[in-house]
């Protein structure tokens, strides 16, 4: 199986996850076990849309490199994916076998049988990545991972891509004829319709495209706290080169070590971007300056130091703000 690429921001994110996960394993050092859940693990192998495709080392990987250890790990993917995936993890960490398994299938219909064999674990520290593309995760699938701990125990961590920036052009909001299908499968994933009345309000120019996008990131987190009864819900916005807002990644957690760990990779981030973005941009012009057969003078790494004015840059800390109740259209 060829390897799949990722644009930079999808390198920040699988940063972003690797700093949390050694964060909570030191975290949870006196509870003596943890247990990870991946139910979009991946390819096997992964690489940057870079000139160069330089290999990337997906979540599965990072997971298995966590220090201090990870003690129970689950893998989910489809059947062929989950085949590769198995065979590269156990030739990488023959070691590690007895503490991950890659379960096969689609783990809206693997999770619940999955969990089932977790039980004797369910007091433990767990954190699921849920890394979909769009809407292939369904609410009963992440009401499961929030109820699966045990009475008196903090509930999963979840870590939640939404893809909000995406869905209203799979949507084609903006047009005569909606993409039923899409829509069908945001409503699945939501665990509700109420959505459709935002839609409704930004196809009548009530809300732009940007508070319809903001707005399904808030239901997201409302029904997380309201209805799963998480304590704290934190979104990230994942922007492209230009600037654009393509996904949101909402963390859900029950305990104060959680909120205030993510906060501050999240404001970490956020200071990142600018460079990061201004960096993409000059890799895209000295990719198309050398298919013209025009070579700089300078290194990329030189000039992709951005100053405060080309860059964007300023030193922001994230700020939580509650989710507010679903938006209702007017009477």
């Amino acid at each position: 199986m060829p390897p799949r690429s990722w644009g930079w921001w999808t390198e920040q994110k699988l940063d972003i996850l690797a700093d949390y996960l050694a964060a909570f394993t030191r975290a949870s050092t006196k509870a003596g076990a943890t247990v990870y859940l991946d139910l979009f693990a991946g390819r096997a192998e992964n690489v940057s849309r870079d000139r160069q495709e330089r290999q990337i080392r997906g979540s599965a990987r990072r997971a298995l490199d966590t220090r201090p250890e990870l003690s129970v790990l689950r893998f989910f993917e489809l059947a062929a994916t989950a085949r590769n995936l198995d065979t590269a993890l156990a030739t990488e960490y023959p070691a590690r076998i007895k503490d991950f398994r890659v379960v096969a299938g689609d783990c809206n219909a693997t999770i619940a049988p999955a969990l089932a064999g977790l039980t004797d674990l369910n007091w433990a520290p767990t954190f699921a990545f849920l890394d979909q593309q769009s809407t292939e995760v369904q609410w009963p699938t992440i009401e499961r991972l929030a109820r699966h701990k045990r009475d008196g125990k903090p509930k999963t961590e979840l870590w939640l891509l939404c893809a909000s920036g995406l869905l209203p052009r799979g949507l084609r909001f903006r047009t005569e004829t909606l993409d039923t299908s899409v829509a069908a499968k945001m409503s699945s994933m939501f665990g509700t319709d109420i959505w459709l009345e935002a839609l409704e309000a930004a196809r009548k120019n009530i809300l732009t495209g940007g508070q319809f996008r903001a707005e399904l990131t808030n239901l997201m987190r409302w029904r997380l706290e309201h209805d799963l009864g998480y304590k704290t819900t934190l979104d990230f916005q994942v922007t492209n080169t230009s600037g654009t807002g393509i996904f949101d990644m909402i963390f859900a957690t029950d305990h104060w070590a959680g909120e205030k760990i993510m906060t501050d990779l999240y404001s970490a981030a956020m200071r990142r971007q600018p460079e990061l973005r201004h960096k993409a941009k000059l890799q895209r012009r000295q990719d198309r300056e050398e298919d013209q057969g025009v070579h700089g003078l300078f290194p990329l790494a030189e000039l992709a130091r951005p100053t405060t004015e080309a860059a964007g840059y300023r030193i922001r800390r994230h700020r939580h703000e509650p989710a507010r109740p679903p938006y209702r259209m007017p009477d």
